[in-house]
């Protein structure tokens, strides 16, 4: 079979078997939950302007991927499997937007276009939320069609590159808010140090940038102006300002040192960044004279620094930054043949090998073992990645050279298997259809329910609630439950409880029912 028909039409089965990961798990508590259940609530309520969590009006995040999952509800019906679906589909436009912007960049390189997605599919940290019901690969989705704008605008068609531009401005803020800026302004900005010498930027540029800018901010104050006058003062301001510039540059949460990101990166990036080809590619590279690795080596570099900057930080956070490192790597693995020491060319193999190692010992691992779904880890799952790295090594025996589509599928395939092994093991930790169905019995009887604590709607859609869940504080439990003698009241705590009505593990917490009478036997909490 032709390399060039696997590298064109393989990436699509390689797509596949992630996306049916999510068969293989339940929403993940808190964020998928959480995202699942604000646009349950807005359906219920058939407001399609402002998002809602329990009753209050959700102003954490604007409304594009709500309004995804509702499009698919309009079409098929209220189920759970489209939107599921609708990350695994962002992440494939991640691919295919991949492919056409190394095609703009390198069109005489088509090789380098074909190798890019199989790049991105494997780059560990993307790997791993590509199937995730989350805004980050949609976000990636509108930093990709910014990047194509600004491409289209230097080399083909000033107007219609712009238009993308202003478009991926607009989307960007409607799917996570101004950070999409922090992701564009950089890369554009800087094109007097990208695009020279082979294309001279003068005012003009700076003045499309200037209208583009408008024009996306406008696509966004549609949404969030009437939103704003919808939802009240509190939800305005926040929305307006609380989750923009107070939240970007004020918040403590997440917040962690600015080399945090450095620390993770070789594991974000690989298993790339272990290729020792890669590296001595790079050393051959001609950077001053490509102008896409000096585009893909600004955009990295540049939002890697201003994110490293900001106080909030969570790896998933990077995603939208990867696609430029598959583009440097598709370019730099696209050099002139030269010849590679077979050592060198096994590094990976070795490294997966040694994953699958770590992981057939992992109920031994001072620290780790002591973690509940740890303690239910058997030796199948590293034995099978370490086979996979056996696999991987025979074809580089016998090819005498490592190719980009079989390390791909290597680490597709271990992290596909890694799904499976990991949900199984966790059982109930990341399963909350039990509790929800519980819960939505004893609505459905009208027996009074409360959450002590902080809820973040983890039990809403799961449950197909129809009403808020009463939230209380700790120091009213007794208070309730001398009120509501008949009600339940729900837990999450680090410490299992003595007796309850219903108990399960949530994540590395306990998630417990009590009826009132246990709740007031068993003291303050």
């Amino acid at each position: 079979m032709p390399k060039e028909f696997v590298y064109r039409w393989g990436i699509f089965p390689l797509w596949l078997l992630l996306t049916t990961t999510i068969f293989f798990r339940n929403p993940i508590p808190i964020d998928e939950t959480r995202y699942l259940s604000v646009a349950w609530e807005m359906w219920l309520r058939g407001d399609f302007l402002v998002p809602y969590l329990n009753g209050h009006t959700y102003s954490h995040k604007p409304p594009l991927l709500f309004w995804l999952f509702e499009s698919g509800w309009a079409i098929f019906g209220i189920n759970e499997w489209w939107p599921r679906l609708v990350g695994p589909l962002c992440a494939l436009l991640n691919l295919l937007l991949t492919r056409l912007l190394a095609a703009m960049l390198w069109p005489e390189q088509p090789r380098t276009a074909l190798k890019a997605p199989w790049i991105l599919a494997a780059t560990l940290l993307w790997t791993l939320f590509a199937s995730a019901t989350m805004f980050d690969t949609l976000l990636t989705c509108c930093v990709l069609l910014s990047m194509l704008g600004l491409i289209e605008a230097l080399k083909v068609n000033p107007l219609k590159g712009w238009g993308l531009f202003s478009l991926a401005i607009g989307l960007g803020l409607l799917t996570k808010g101004p950070v999409i800026f922090l992701h564009l302004l950089p890369t554009a900005l800087l094109a007097l140090i990208w695009a020279k010498p082979g294309y001279p930027i003068n005012k003009s540029w700076f003045a499309f940038l200037g209208l583009a800018l408008l024009a996306g901010c406008a696509i966004a104050l549609a949404w969030a102006l009437p939103a704003a006058a919808a939802g009240g003062k509190e939800y305005a301001n926040a929305i307006l300002w609380h989750q923009t510039a107070d939240r970007t540059l004020g918040t403590k949460i997440h917040a962690r040192p600015f080399p945090w990101y450095l620390y993770f990166l070789p594991l974000a990036t690989f298993p790339w960044i272990a290729w020792p080809r890669l590296w001595q590619n790079l050393k051959r590279a001609g950077i001053s004279g490509d102008l896409g690795l000096r585009f893909c080596l600004t955009w990295f570099l540049t939002s890697l620094l201003l994110f490293s900057l900001l106080p909030s930080k969570q790896l998933h956070y990077l995603l939208p930054i990867l696609p430029a490192f598959a583009l440097i790597c598709a370019r730099l693995l696209d050099r002139p043949q030269h010849q590679y020491g077979l050592s060198a060319e096994l590094v990976p193999a070795l490294l997966i090998g040694l994953t699958g190692l770590f992981l057939a010992a992992l109920p031994r691992m001072p620290g780790l073992a002591k973690l509940n779904w740890v303690k239910q880890v058997e030796p199948y799952w590293g034995l099978s990645v370490m086979a996979i790295a056996v696999i991987l090594a025979a074809f580089v025996l016998y090819t005498r050279r490592l190719s980009v589509y079989a390390l791909s599928s290597a680490v597709v395939a271990a992290i596909f298997i890694g799904f499976i092994f990991f949900f199984q093991y966790v059982g109930l930790q990341y399963n909350l259809r039990p509790a929800a169905a519980m819960l939505k019995q004893f609505n459905d009887q009208q027996i009074p329910t409360a959450f002590v604590g902080d809820y973040q709607g983890q039990l809403h859609f799961l449950g197909r609630l129809t009403q808020p869940l009463e939230v209380i504080e700790r120091e009213q439990t007794a208070d309730w439950a001398g009120r509501h003698p008949n009600g339940y009241l729900i837990f999450l705590e680090k410490t299992k409880p003595r007796q309850a009505y219903y108990i399960q593990p949530h994540r590395e917490y306990w998630l417990f029912f009590k009826t009132a009478a246990e709740a007031l036997a068993s003291g303050p909490a």
